[in-house]
């Protein structure tokens, strides 16, 4: 017996915002990149203002409330969040694989990847530059180094798996919304390569760099050779610059298609 299959073909709805408005497809990058900065200075605030009261004996129950609460409020909440988003991305995505993607939407991803990486940018920028420096203050002036410390807690525990959760994650929207720049059938690109490697290899490093910091006092020569494996964090992440390009070029290539679309339709 055959199975009819209802088909809608209703004229579909017009979005409210533009691919390319500030509240359309850029809405990811003004919003996105905003909370980054606003969580950063909440992080920066917030260890300022117990440092030097709470942070400086770990032991102390005044640590355990400030400091070593926050430890595990961090890591429940980007692991959770971290693999609600991975997996939501992931879900939806294999779905969106089968739909045929008009130009206007995928000029809209495309647009939203760009906020991603402008929220992969800000994220790499406070774990790699912003935050470490922080931690070298620290222990210039307070000297001691552990796991635990008021600079390490938001920097090793929210802000280094955050820029593996950023990279990931961007790749994952590029694999499954951007089919024709990313798809499973285009291989996986070195841009994403070297990018994710970056918040990969930075996080390895800190956990070797601590080990050295509990057998040598490395803290105020910033050039110790233990160091130097930093600088290849930074030669990664400059896979990042790829990305805008390789999405350029997608760009180019949109516009390409609708003009020889727009030549071949009947003049009416």
């Amino acid at each position: 017996m055959a199975t009819r299959i209802a088909v809608d073909e209703r004229a579909p709805v017009k979005a409210r915002y533009g691919p390319i408005d500030w509240m359309g497809g850029w809405k990811t990058c003004v919003w996105g990149s905003l909370a980054i900065v606003v969580l950063t200075a909440l992080h920066w605030w917030y260890t300022s203002r117990f440092a030097w009261t709470a942070g400086i004996d770990a032991s102390s129950p005044e640590f355990t409330k400030y400091f070593r609460s926050l430890v595990w409020v961090q890591l429940i909440v980007i692991g959770a969040g971290t693999g609600l988003w991975w997996g939501w991305l992931v879900r939806t995505g294999r779905q969106l694989l089968a739909v045929k993607v008009t130009p206007d939407e995928e000029v809209r991803r495309i647009a939203v990847f760009w906020g991603l990486i402008s929220m992969t940018s800000i994220t790499l920028y406070v774990m790699a530059s912003f935050w470490p420096n922080q931690d070298g203050s620290w222990h210039q002036t307070a000297i001691r180094d552990t796991a635990l410390t008021p600079a390490h807690i938001p920097m090793f525990y929210w802000w280094f798996p955050g820029g593996i959760t950023m990279t990931v994650g961007t790749y994952l929207y590029g694999r499954y919304r951007l089919p024709k720049v990313y798809g499973p059938d285009k291989g996986f690109p070195w841009s994403f390569f070297f990018l994710i490697a970056a918040s990969v290899t930075e996080m390895m490093q800190v956990a070797f760099n601590e080990w050295a910091h509990s057998l040598w006092i490395l803290e105020e020569i910033f050039a110790a050779p233990f160091h130097w494996p930093f600088v290849t964090y930074g030669w990664l992440a400059s896979g990042i610059f790829a990305l805008w390009a390789e999405t350029i070029i997608r760009l180019l290539g949109i516009e390409k298609e609708v003009e020889d679309a727009a030549a071949a339709s009947p003049a009416r």
